[in-house]
C-alpha cells in the first residue's frame, strides 16, 4: 500500500521591486538619453533580461524617493498615508550584475510626462524604483529569419535584442527617428538589414508599406513589433489576416498612442493587445 503525499507549494510571489540610484547619464543621440542606475541589490537581477520590460516608480514632487510596495499573496500592499508613484513601462537596454549596474534609455521629446521630466534632469544619487523584468520569456524565441519594427520609443528594445541575436540569423529591421542625427550604430548580425525611416508618425503608412514588399518566410520566423498604437495595429492585422503568422511566430505591443497621455491609453492598449485579430 502506498501513499501519495500531498505537496502543497507555496502561492508564486513576485519580487518586490528595489530602489535604484543614478550613476551615470549619457546622451546616445540628440533624442535619446540613456541613465545607468547602481544599487548593490542588482546582484540577483536577471541576466537574460535585456530588451524586456520593466516598472519603474518614479518619486512624486517634494519626494527624495518613491514609496514602493511590498507584495504578498493577494497583490501589492502599499504603506499607508504615504503617496504612491507614478508609474511607467520601460526597457532593460543592458544589465551588468556583477558590477549592480542597469541601463534604461529614455526617448526625450519637448513633451513633457513623469519620466520624460525625470531623465531629462536626472542627477547623480538621484532614487527610483524598479521592477523585475516582465515577460515573454525569451522575449525572441530562436528562429532563423527576423522581422523587428519600431520607433524612438522602442529603439532601446530593438538595440538590446539585435545584440542578442546568433550571428547566422538573417531579416529585416525598420526604425522609424526623428532625424538623421538620431541614427545609432547597433550591433547586429551580418544577414540582418537595417532600415531607417526618418521622420514623425506621418511616415506610419510609409513603413508599412515597406514592411509589406518583403518576401516574408513562412516557417522558423519571428516578428516583433513595438511603438505607436497605428504602426503595430496595422502591421499586426497584415501579418495575422493576410499572411497567417500564427500567435506563436508574433510579439506586437504596442507603446503608446499618439495625442493620448499614458494614463487615458493605459486601458485602450490592453484592449489592443487582447484582440489579437483585430
Amino acid at each position: 500500500m502506498t501513499t501519495d503525499a500531498i505537496v502543497n507549494n507555496p502561492p508564486y510571489r513576485a519580487p518586490p521591486p528595489r530602489l535604484v540610484q543614478v550613476k551615470k547619464v549619457s546622451d546616445i543621440s540628440p533624442h535619446l538619453r540613456r541613465i545607468t542606475f547602481y544599487s548593490p541589490s542588482l546582484a540577483n537581477y536577471p541576466t537574460d533580461s535585456a530588451g524586456a520590460h520593466l516598472k519603474l516608480f518614479l518619486p512624486q514632487a517634494g519626494q527624495t524617493q518613491p514609496t514602493l510596495p511590498v507584495f504578498s499573496d493577494k497583490g501589492p500592499i502599499w504603506p499607508e498615508g504615504k503617496r504612491r508613484p507614478v508609474v511607467r513601462t520601460y526597457t532593460v537596454r543592458a544589465i551588468r550584475p556583477a558590477v549592480g549596474e542597469i541601463d534604461i534609455e529614455f526617448a526625450i521629446h519637448d513633451h513633457h510626462g513623469p519620466a520624460v521630466d525625470f531623465a531629462r534632469n536626472a542627477q547623480e544619487n538621484d532614487w527610483i524604483g524598479i521592477s523585475n523584468p516582465g515577460g515573454p520569456h525569451p522575449m525572441l524565441p530562436a528562429a532563423q529569419h527576423y522581422y523587428l519594427v519600431g520607433d524612438p520609443s522602442s529603439l532601446p528594445a530593438i538595440a538590446a535584442l539585435l545584440a542578442s541575436l546568433p550571428a547566422q540569423v538573417e531579416g529585416q529591421v525598420i526604425i522609424r527617428i526623428d532625424s538623421d542625427q538620431d541614427r545609432i550604430d547597433l550591433k547586429k548580425p551580418v544577414g540582418i538589414e537595417l532600415n531607417w525611416i526618418i521622420g514623425g508618425t506621418e511616415k506610419t503608412d510609409e513603413i508599412v508599406t515597406q514592411f509589406c514588399s518583403f518576401d516574408l518566410p513562412t516557417e522558423n520566423v519571428m516578428f516583433w513589433l513595438a511603438g505607436e498604437d497605428k504602426l503595430v495595429v496595422l502591421l499586426r492585422r497584415y501579418l495575422r489576416r493576410e499572411k497567417g503568422c500564427e500567435r506563436e511566430q508574433l510579439y506586437a505591443v504596442p507603446y503608446w498612442r499618439e495625442g493620448m497621455t499614458e494614463e487615458a491609453y493605459h486601458q485602450k492598449r490592453h484592449d489592443v493587445m487582447d484582440n489579437l485579430d483585430s
